[in-house]
């Protein structure tokens, strides 16, 4: 993120720079020397003092909750080997860019079924993909990155009631540490199942996250963000999708579980 480009006021670039001592000294705490100047930069600090409305005294705690949830997950050693069965799935993929140039993320909903990863595994998966994507939006210029949080074929069979808490854990975790770098999150084919978990999701989600999501009911209804030429393909090859029909008394069990859970919030 270039300075120049955000005008800076005299006000804002003092805060930038008093935030920028502060977690520059306690950086040399708490991290290794390779890691200093990937917590230190710049272009982070002041996505946080905008996420935060240029409130020093919040941007600075935000700053050391990302370090301490860092640490917590091992974001910064993440190997392969222990993320190999959720990439060799291709669960989520990078897929091209939007019209602004932002690198697209694709979620596949229904390649998730209950009980094939542990809540840690599949966290420590994302913060993988979205490191990435970090890195190309960089590359790209424009810091930014766009989600398509696919659902066609999407059924009551890749229902996973852990994925509350991961789902939770997850919208916390990426509103707060990293800030302002979503774009914009478009739904695509939102069936019912989508619309009761957002029963228990929504009261998680700031404002500011709220005006990012999309609901695209049809593909089309991209082409105004990513162009009329635009696909999802994870080079793999298109799959054949066989379209199930829900079960009513599994969509009536699931939706039992969805109020327990939202009353017990």
């Amino acid at each position: 993120m270039d300075q120049n480009i955000i005008q800076l006021t005299i006000d804002q670039k003092t805060k930038l720079h008093q935030l920028t001592q502060s977690v520059y000294i306690e950086a040399q705490k708490l991290l290794r020397d390779d890691l200093i100047q990937k917590y230190t930069d710049q272009s982070h600090l002041i996505r946080l003092l905008i996420a935060k409305d240029w409130k020093l005294d919040e941007a600075w705690e935000q700053w050391n909750r990302w370090v301490e949830w860092r640490k917590q997950y091992k974001a910064d050693d993440i190997k392969i080997e222990e993320i190999r069965k959720e990439l060799d799935m291709n669960k989520t993929f990078w897929n091209g860019q939007d019209k602004l140039g932002n690198p697209c993320l694709v979620i596949k909903a229904r390649r998730h079924f209950p009980g094939q990863s542990d809540p840690d595994t599949l966290i420590r998966y994302m913060l993988y993909m979205i490191d990435i994507g970090i890195e190309r939006a960089e590359q790209a210029g424009t810091g930014k990155i766009t989600v398509i949080w696919d659902r066609e074929g999407v059924t009551t069979k890749n229902f996973d009631s852990s994925m509350f808490k991961i789902i939770k854990r997850m919208i916390t975790l990426v509103q707060d540490n990293y800030a302002e770098r979503l774009h914009q999150a478009y739904i695509l084919y939102p069936n019912f199942l989508y619309k009761t978990v957002m029963t228990i999701v929504k009261p998680f989600l700031s404002e500011r996250t709220k005006q990012k999501i999309i609901l695209c009911n049809e593909f089309k209804d991209l082409y105004p963000y990513f162009g009329d030429n635009f696909i999802i393909s994870d080079g793999i090859g298109d799959e054949q999708i066989q379209q199930l029909q829900d079960n009513l008394q599994d969509q009536q069990q699931i939706q039992s579980f969805i109020q327990q859970q939202f009353l017990q919030q």
